[in-house]
């Protein structure tokens, strides 16, 4: 791993644990865009993650990154794409982080009980789009 790829990981940590603050009580995870794969670089929360997302196997974080558009699922057990981690799961948000004109990661934020609020939902996507300038500006 090169400088530059441990900075890109450090602004996505930071992303991920800024959320973690105005989100107390969800399971945060920062996806980086790595070929065919989606790899867990940064995560708050107390749940099990998948550390890896390989295209083949889909999920809605894969469908953020490939749509390039918010994706907001209010009842995870009637998504067809949803990869299941955690029973405990009930709504997930998935936020393409864009860097230039590729997706270069996925903020991806699970509410265990409960559905998000149409504010959280403005929260995640807008930490996404500072993720997506910090990267560009630093790197």
């Amino acid at each position: 791993m090169d400088e530059r790829d441990r900075r890109v990981i450090e602004l996505c940590q930071a992303a991920v644990e800024r959320l973690a603050e105005a989100l107390p009580d969800a399971e945060i995870g920062g996806l980086l865009r790595s070929g065919e794969a989606l790899r867990h670089v940064a995560h708050a929360g107390k749940l099990r993650v998948i550390y890896e997302v390989r295209r083949e196997q889909g999920g809605v974080v894969w469908r953020a990154a490939d749509r390039g558009e918010l994706q907001l699922v209010e009842d995870v057990r009637s998504d067809p794409d949803y990869l299941a981690s955690d029973e405990r799961v009930h709504s997930e948000i998935a936020a393409p982080v864009r860097v230039g004109n590729e997706v270069a990661f996925v903020l991806d934020v699970e509410f265990p009980g409960r559905v998000f609020s149409q504010q959280e939902a403005r929260t995640v996507e807008e930490a996404a789009e500072r993720l997506g300038r910090a990267v560009e500006e630093d790197v």
